[in-house]
């Protein structure tokens, strides 16, 4: 793959995920200045990823119709949109409206820088080409707040305005720069591919459901981790901002550090399941120490173990999907981060609710889910193994 398309591309991605990670600091500043309550703040970043969850197969379909280049630019200008409308919302509903459209808009490029990473590189090294995206995508996160933090001072709005702006001056770079991989045939005609329905019903099919409910499962397990962390280490130990700071960073921090520089090394020792079966044992783990912490430097123990099972699970279930070839690369890829918004949804509404009654509850409750997505990776493993003998058999009688 040409390092100034995978640059660019790893720029877009760093990009988008530091305007998500701008929001959640940022985002409260709004909806004290609109007078909103709790629950409507909540709805500003479920809103989002139910915008997500509906969109972007959409425009995963039109990546494998049209092209990913289109799709690309499109959600980019979306990106940058979204952001910037947000300044003229003066009430929660025109606030929720712009964060629905922009959510609408901007859906569709995961999806298609996904899929151009698949395209353009072969299924041997791709797994260690999407453990970077996947990098740039922590570390943008890990950033975004850092910079939402650097802005906020100047006016409440300047992150947005400058996220949005990054991403609308990204535009002609993109445009000049990344090229459609017309050799990979990413434009499919009626008669060659499944219909929408069809290939939203290939989630339930044997080789994509696992990966689906593992995607789902992490994003569930994920998303109650950032919501409540910092709530469980003031209520648990009275943690100060520095040590909540500290375990977000060591989360994010050593999940890109893994996918960046240790996770090629890992793939040269064991094949992707085994690496899949690994990096949810150490994620459960993980959840495990920050639920049964006696203090706060075990808490941040915990942090690092979650990153580094995430960071060899997310990739490599990715990479697995994008080697799936019964549908096309941007319908799979737009049903991946479905899935991942909709964990994104269901997550912090359990996290939130369980908390109030347990307050290691959301940990624990990850760690369950973890664990059992262990072993759906068990059993899929055993039942592929028990389906080759027949296949052959098969085989050889024809």
């Amino acid at each position: 793959m040409d390092k100034k398309v995978f640059f660019l591309l790893g720029f877009i991605m760093f990009l988008t995920m530091t305007g998500y990670g701008i929001v959640l600091p940022t985002l409260p500043f709004i909806a004290d200045d609109l007078g909103l309550t709790s629950f409507q703040m909540g709805t500003l970043i479920t809103g989002w990823a139910a915008s997500q969850l509906i969109t972007a197969p959409l425009w995963g379909r039109f990546a494998d119709k049209i092209g990913r280049k289109p799709v690309l630019i499109f959600g980019l200008f979306g990106f940058g949109i979204a952001f910037l409308i947000l300044i003229f919302a003066q009430n929660y509903w025109q606030l929720l409206i712009a964060r629905i459209i922009g959510a609408a808009l901007s859906s569709g490029t995961h999806p298609a820088v996904f899929s151009m990473v698949a395209d353009f590189s072969n299924k041997k090294d791709r797994n260690i080409s999407i453990a970077k995206m996947g990098a740039l995508n922590g570390l943008g996160f890990l950033c975004g707040p850092a910079v939402g933090g650097i802005f906020t001072p100047l006016g409440v709005m300047v992150p947005f305005i400058v996220a949005g702006s990054l991403a609308l001056v990204t535009l002609p770079l993109a445009w000049l720069y990344i090229k459609e991989p017309v050799e990979k045939d990413t434009q499919i005609g009626d008669d060659e591919t499944l219909s929408l329905w069809s290939s939203i019903l290939m989630v339930t099919k044997t080789g994509y459901w696992n990966l689906y409910t593992i995607t789902l499962g992490l994003s569930l397990a994920a998303s109650s981790f950032f919501g409540l962390l910092g709530y469980f280490m003031i209520a648990r130990f009275d943690a100060s901002a520095i040590f909540v700071s500290l375990a977000f960073s060591a989360q994010a921090g050593v999940s890109v550090l893994v996918q960046f520089f240790l996770l090629k090394k890992i793939y040269e020792v064991w094949d992707e399941e085994k690496i899949s079966k690994v990096g949810l044992v150490i994620t459960t783990i993980g959840y495990s120490l920050i639920a049964l912490a006696p203090m706060t430097w075990i808490v941040i123990l915990g942090c690092i173990f979650t990153g580094f099972g995430q960071a060899c699970v997310r990739p490599t279930v990715i990479s697995l999907l994008s080697k799936r070839e019964e549908m096309g690369q941007g319908i799979t890829m737009g049903l991946q981060q479905s899935m991942d918004s909709l964990g994104r949804i269901l997550g912090p509404l359990w996290g939130g609710w369980i908390f109030s009654v347990f307050v290691p509850g959301p940990f624990l409750t990850s760690a369950l889910i973890t664990l059992l997505l262990f072993i759906i990776v068990i059993v899929s493993s055993e039942h592929r193994l028990q389906q080759m003998p027949r296949v052959r058999e098969k085989s050889s009688r024809m």
